[in-house]
Protein backbone atom coordinates (compact mmCIF):
# COMPACT_ATOMS: atom_id res chain seq x y z
CA UNK A 1 0.00 0.00 0.00
CA UNK A 2 1.43 3.32 -1.09
CA UNK A 3 -0.67 5.56 1.18
CA UNK A 4 1.16 8.46 2.84
CA UNK A 5 -0.09 7.30 6.25
CA UNK A 6 1.59 3.92 5.76
CA UNK A 7 4.91 5.51 4.80
CA UNK A 8 4.72 7.86 7.77
CA UNK A 9 3.95 5.00 10.15
CA UNK A 10 6.85 2.86 8.94
CA UNK A 11 9.24 5.83 9.14
CA UNK A 12 8.07 6.62 12.66
CA UNK A 13 8.44 3.00 13.80
CA UNK A 14 11.98 2.77 12.42
CA UNK A 15 13.07 6.09 13.94
CA UNK A 16 11.41 5.25 17.25
CA UNK A 17 13.29 1.96 17.48
CA UNK A 18 16.50 3.73 16.54
CA UNK A 19 15.94 6.37 19.22
CA UNK A 20 15.61 3.62 21.84
CA UNK A 21 18.87 2.03 20.66
CA UNK A 22 20.59 5.42 20.96
CA UNK A 23 19.13 5.89 24.44
CA UNK A 24 20.43 2.49 25.51
CA UNK A 25 23.82 3.49 24.09
CA UNK A 26 23.80 6.67 26.19
CA UNK A 27 22.88 4.68 29.30
CA UNK A 28 25.67 2.18 28.62
CA UNK A 29 28.15 4.99 28.09
CA UNK A 30 27.19 6.67 31.35
CA UNK A 31 27.27 3.45 33.37
CA UNK A 32 30.78 2.43 32.25
CA UNK A 33 33.05 5.29 33.38
CA UNK A 34 36.17 3.13 33.28
CA UNK A 35 35.65 2.44 29.58
CA UNK A 36 34.86 6.10 29.00
CA UNK A 37 38.02 7.28 30.66
CA UNK A 38 40.21 4.82 28.79
CA UNK A 39 38.63 5.77 25.45
CA UNK A 40 38.42 2.08 24.65
CA UNK A 41 35.82 2.34 21.91
CA UNK A 42 35.86 -1.34 20.85
CA UNK A 43 35.36 -2.45 24.45
CA UNK A 44 32.56 0.05 24.98
CA UNK A 45 30.89 -1.07 21.75
CA UNK A 46 31.12 -4.72 22.76
CA UNK A 47 29.66 -3.88 26.15
CA UNK A 48 26.78 -2.02 24.54
CA UNK A 49 26.00 -4.80 22.05
CA UNK A 50 26.00 -7.27 24.91
CA UNK A 51 23.58 -5.27 27.03
CA UNK A 52 21.13 -3.94 24.41
CA UNK A 53 17.55 -4.92 25.16
CA UNK A 54 15.74 -5.89 21.92
CA UNK A 55 12.41 -6.08 23.77
CA UNK A 56 12.63 -2.39 24.67
CA UNK A 57 13.43 -1.55 21.05
CA UNK A 58 10.43 -3.58 19.94
CA UNK A 59 8.16 -1.85 22.45
CA UNK A 60 9.07 1.59 21.10
CA UNK A 61 8.77 0.57 17.45
CA UNK A 62 5.48 -1.24 18.02
CA UNK A 63 4.03 1.68 19.99
CA UNK A 64 4.83 3.98 17.05
CA UNK A 65 3.04 1.60 14.68
CA UNK A 66 -0.05 2.02 16.83
CA UNK A 67 0.21 5.73 17.65
CA UNK A 68 1.39 7.22 14.34
CA UNK A 69 -1.84 6.67 12.31
CA UNK A 70 -4.13 8.58 14.72
CA UNK A 71 -1.51 11.33 14.99
CA UNK A 72 -1.30 11.57 11.20
CA UNK A 73 -5.09 11.81 10.97
CA UNK A 74 -5.05 14.44 13.71
CA UNK A 75 -2.64 16.59 11.70
CA UNK A 76 -4.71 16.06 8.55
CA UNK A 77 -7.85 17.10 10.41
CA UNK A 78 -6.14 20.22 11.78
CA UNK A 79 -5.00 21.27 8.30
CA UNK A 80 -8.42 20.53 6.81
CA UNK A 81 -10.31 22.49 9.45
CA UNK A 82 -7.80 25.32 9.81
CA UNK A 83 -5.75 25.63 6.58
CA UNK A 84 -2.66 27.75 7.00
CA UNK A 85 -2.95 29.57 3.68
CA UNK A 86 -6.70 29.92 3.21
CA UNK A 87 -9.61 31.18 5.27
CA UNK A 88 -11.48 27.90 4.93
CA UNK A 89 -11.77 24.85 2.70
CA UNK A 90 -14.96 23.54 1.10
CA UNK A 91 -16.26 20.27 2.63
CA UNK A 92 -15.13 18.16 -0.33
CA UNK A 93 -11.60 19.54 -0.11
CA UNK A 94 -11.46 18.80 3.62
CA UNK A 95 -12.60 15.26 2.86
CA UNK A 96 -9.98 14.96 0.12
CA UNK A 97 -7.22 16.02 2.52
CA UNK A 98 -7.98 13.15 4.90
CA UNK A 99 -8.66 10.65 2.09
CA UNK A 100 -5.29 11.35 0.49
CA UNK A 101 -3.53 11.00 3.85
CA UNK A 102 -5.07 7.61 4.54
CA UNK A 103 -5.24 5.98 1.10
CA UNK A 104 -3.05 8.05 -1.21
CA UNK A 105 -5.65 7.41 -3.91
CA UNK A 106 -7.58 10.68 -3.98
CA UNK A 107 -5.33 12.34 -6.55
CA UNK A 108 -5.42 13.07 -10.26
CA UNK A 109 -7.92 11.07 -12.28
CA UNK A 110 -9.37 9.25 -9.29
CA UNK A 111 -10.44 12.42 -7.54
CA UNK A 112 -11.93 13.79 -10.76
CA UNK A 113 -13.85 10.57 -11.20
CA UNK A 114 -15.12 10.59 -7.62
CA UNK A 115 -16.11 14.24 -7.89
CA UNK A 116 -17.93 13.57 -11.16
CA UNK A 117 -19.96 10.88 -9.42
CA UNK A 118 -20.76 13.26 -6.58
CA UNK A 119 -21.74 15.90 -9.12
CA UNK A 120 -24.16 13.52 -10.84
CA UNK A 121 -25.73 12.57 -7.52
CA UNK A 122 -26.38 16.25 -6.77
CA UNK A 123 -27.93 17.06 -10.09
CA UNK A 124 -24.71 17.82 -11.95
CA UNK A 125 -23.93 20.95 -10.00
CA UNK A 126 -20.29 19.96 -9.63
CA UNK A 127 -17.87 19.76 -12.51
CA UNK A 128 -14.24 18.70 -12.85
CA UNK A 129 -13.22 22.36 -12.88
CA UNK A 130 -14.43 22.72 -9.27
CA UNK A 131 -12.82 19.48 -8.12
CA UNK A 132 -9.53 19.58 -6.19
CA UNK A 133 -6.88 17.44 -7.86
CA UNK A 134 -5.09 16.61 -4.59
CA UNK A 135 -4.91 17.86 -1.01
CA UNK A 136 -1.37 19.13 -1.45
CA UNK A 137 -2.52 21.13 -4.47
CA UNK A 138 -5.39 22.45 -2.38
CA UNK A 139 -2.92 24.10 -0.03
CA UNK A 140 -0.74 25.20 -2.95
CA UNK A 141 -3.64 26.80 -4.82
CA UNK A 142 -4.77 28.71 -1.73
CA UNK A 143 -3.70 32.29 -1.43
CA UNK A 144 -0.08 32.34 -0.22
CA UNK A 145 -0.72 34.56 2.78
CA UNK A 146 -0.36 32.90 6.16
CA UNK A 147 -3.64 32.81 8.03
CA UNK A 148 -2.52 33.80 11.52
CA UNK A 149 -5.86 32.95 13.12
CA UNK A 150 -5.93 29.41 11.75
CA UNK A 151 -2.27 28.88 12.56
CA UNK A 152 -2.80 30.05 16.14
CA UNK A 153 -5.78 27.70 16.53
CA UNK A 154 -3.83 24.73 15.15
CA UNK A 155 -0.87 25.53 17.39
CA UNK A 156 -3.07 25.84 20.47
CA UNK A 157 -4.93 22.60 19.84
CA UNK A 158 -1.75 20.72 19.00
CA UNK A 159 0.12 21.92 22.07
CA UNK A 160 -2.74 21.31 24.51
CA UNK A 161 -5.07 18.49 23.45
CA UNK A 162 -2.55 16.84 21.16
CA UNK A 163 0.37 17.04 23.59
CA UNK A 164 -1.69 15.81 26.55
CA UNK A 165 -3.19 12.90 24.62
CA UNK A 166 0.17 11.81 23.21
CA UNK A 167 1.85 11.96 26.62
CA UNK A 168 -0.88 9.93 28.32
CA UNK A 169 -0.94 7.37 25.52
CA UNK A 170 2.84 7.02 25.60
CA UNK A 171 3.09 6.52 29.36
CA UNK A 172 0.15 4.10 29.48
CA UNK A 173 0.98 2.36 26.20
CA UNK A 174 4.60 1.55 27.02
CA UNK A 175 3.58 0.42 30.53
CA UNK A 176 0.91 -1.89 29.09
CA UNK A 177 3.40 -3.39 26.64
CA UNK A 178 5.69 -4.08 29.60
CA UNK A 179 2.90 -5.84 31.46
CA UNK A 180 2.49 -3.28 34.25
CA UNK A 181 -0.60 -3.29 36.45
CA UNK A 182 -3.25 -0.58 36.28
CA UNK A 183 -2.15 0.76 39.66
CA UNK A 184 1.42 1.03 38.38
CA UNK A 185 0.25 2.81 35.22
CA UNK A 186 -1.79 5.28 37.27
CA UNK A 187 1.26 5.95 39.43
CA UNK A 188 3.39 6.50 36.33
CA UNK A 189 0.84 8.97 34.97
CA UNK A 190 0.94 10.93 38.22
CA UNK A 191 4.73 11.09 38.40
CA UNK A 192 5.72 11.37 34.73
CA UNK A 193 2.95 13.32 33.00
CA UNK A 194 3.84 16.88 33.99
CA UNK A 195 7.63 16.47 33.81
CA UNK A 196 7.25 15.15 30.25
CA UNK A 197 4.82 17.94 29.33
CA UNK A 198 7.20 20.60 30.65
CA UNK A 199 10.16 18.96 28.91
CA UNK A 200 8.19 18.85 25.66
CA UNK A 201 7.47 22.57 25.88
CA UNK A 202 11.19 23.18 25.37
CA UNK A 203 11.07 21.53 21.95
CA UNK A 204 7.67 20.93 20.38
CA UNK A 205 6.20 24.46 20.34
CA UNK A 206 9.11 25.60 18.19
CA UNK A 207 8.68 22.55 15.94
CA UNK A 208 4.93 23.17 15.63
CA UNK A 209 5.45 26.79 14.62
CA UNK A 210 7.90 25.68 11.93
CA UNK A 211 5.59 22.89 10.76
CA UNK A 212 2.51 25.09 10.50
CA UNK A 213 4.24 28.03 8.80
CA UNK A 214 7.07 26.93 6.49
CA UNK A 215 6.93 23.12 6.08
CA UNK A 216 4.56 21.89 3.33
CA UNK A 217 1.87 19.54 4.61
CA UNK A 218 3.21 16.50 2.77
CA UNK A 219 6.61 16.84 4.49
CA UNK A 220 5.45 17.57 8.03
CA UNK A 221 5.40 13.98 9.20
CA UNK A 222 8.90 13.35 7.87
CA UNK A 223 10.29 16.47 9.54
CA UNK A 224 8.45 15.62 12.74
CA UNK A 225 9.84 12.08 12.67
CA UNK A 226 13.43 13.30 12.51
CA UNK A 227 12.85 15.72 15.38
CA UNK A 228 11.06 12.88 17.14
CA UNK A 229 14.25 10.84 16.90
CA UNK A 230 15.84 13.17 19.47
CA UNK A 231 12.64 13.32 21.50
CA UNK A 232 12.46 9.52 21.42
CA UNK A 233 15.89 9.31 23.02
CA UNK A 234 14.59 11.47 25.87
CA UNK A 235 11.42 9.38 26.19
CA UNK A 236 13.48 6.19 26.26
CA UNK A 237 15.63 7.54 29.06
CA UNK A 238 12.56 8.72 31.00
CA UNK A 239 10.61 5.49 30.51
CA UNK A 240 13.66 3.54 31.63
CA UNK A 241 13.92 5.59 34.79
CA UNK A 242 17.24 7.16 33.79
Amino acid sequence: MDAPIVKATLQAAFLSGLSNILAQGITCYRSNPHLRISNNVPALLNTFLGTIDPIAVFHFAFFSLLSCPPNYLWQSWLEGQFPGYATSLPPLEKEALVDDATTGSNTGTDSNSNASKRGKSTGGAMTEKTTPSSPTQIVTKAKKTLNLRNTAIKFSLDQTLGAAANTILFIAGIALLRGHSLDSIYSDLQTKFWPMIFAGQKLWPMVSVMQFTVVPFEYRTLVGSFVGLLWGVYLSLVSGGK
